[in-house]
């Protein structure tokens, strides 16, 4: 049972008006009896619709305090409150200490405690999974890799395999780059659906801790993603890129091989990314040009 004083407590936020029971979240398009809802800006809209609830906690912005009939918690920042209690109280939990029997772990592999590696995955004698791991269906860590604690790594991602390094003989006829690197993964990074990242050609393919990338990404290797940064569906990091800390990649960046992009930087939907991104600076379009800074 969870109650409207239960979320109040875990937010560490004063709650203003009943401890009601909450059963269930909703949107705030569609409230429901008993449900928590979130508002990340003020609206007379939103402001009648919540009075016209019955029986709701809404998590909101400072402008609603006093305006409201309802059951409300006032935050700084509504949606990752919400985002708070919806892990703490509603999200199942990851499923932890299982390896599917399809699933091919070679000898040598290290299997951290509580990890979970579903079907079809493939650990090669080379990789290390830490502890608190989720591997779901399919994935494959080949060659070396290295997993961190509490990574969750979604179905058909693939890591450590060579990547596409190439240089042409008198002939003209391509020929490989034999990749002898690895690929370090630190803590609490996650990984989306049929996303690659490389292993280095020497040396090492880095994705720091608390990184998220999302599906159908393209790490190339010798890539350094930073602390914190966020890579966004459809985006392409060519070889030797450098995203700093707390960086971002809209859907469908591109960054060209050897390419920086600073602390902080912002990289907009679509952009192709040809030379360094100053710290804390938003660039968008094809070539990326500079258009504000954050700070």
């Amino acid at each position: 049972m969870i109650t409207a004083k239960d979320i109040a407590g875990h937010l560490q936020l004063p709650l203003t008006g009943e401890d009601i029971l909450i059963e269930c979240y909703a949107q705030l398009s569609d409230p429901k009896p008993n449900s928590v809802v979130f508002a990340k800006k003020y609206s007379d809209e939103y402001a009648d619709r919540l009075n016209g609830c019955d029986r709701i906690l809404a998590i909101v912005t400072p402008d609603y305090a006093g305006k409201l009939k309802c059951n409300y918690i006032v935050s700084s920042n509504p949606r990752l409150d919400y985002i708070r209690l919806l892990s703490r109280f509603f999200a199942p939990q990851k499923p932890k200490g299982f390896i599917h029997p399809s699933a091919v772990i070679e000898e040598g592999a290290v299997i951290g405690k509580d990890v979970f590696i579903g079907a079809g995955c493939y650990v090669s004698s080379q990789s290390r999974v830490g502890d608190g791991c989720v591997l779901h269906p399919r994935v494959v860590l080949d060659n070396t890799v290295s997993l961190g604690k509490n990574c969750e790594i979604k179905s058909g991602a693939v890591l450590g395999q060579e990547g596409f390094g190439f240089e042409r003989d008198s002939d003209g006829n391509p020929v490989h780059f034999p990749h002898f690197g690895d690929v370090v993964v630190g803590n609490n990074v996650f990984i989306g659906s049929n996303t690659t990242v490389e292993r280095a050609t020497l040396g090492s393919t880095v994705i720091e801790d608390d990184v998220k990338i999302d599906d159908l990404v393209q790490i190339g290797h010798n890539t350094r993603i930073g602390k914190g940064s966020m890579v966004t569906v459809g985006a392409i990091v060519c070889g030797g890129a450098v995203l700093q800390p707390q960086s971002y990649l809209a859907p469908n960046v591109s960054v060209k091989e050897k390419v920086t992009v600073g602390r902080g930087g912002f990289v907009g939907l679509g952009a192709v990314v040809l030379k360094d991104v100053p710290d804390e600076a938003v660039v968008a379009g094809v070539p990326a040009k500079e258009i504000n800074r954050n700070k």
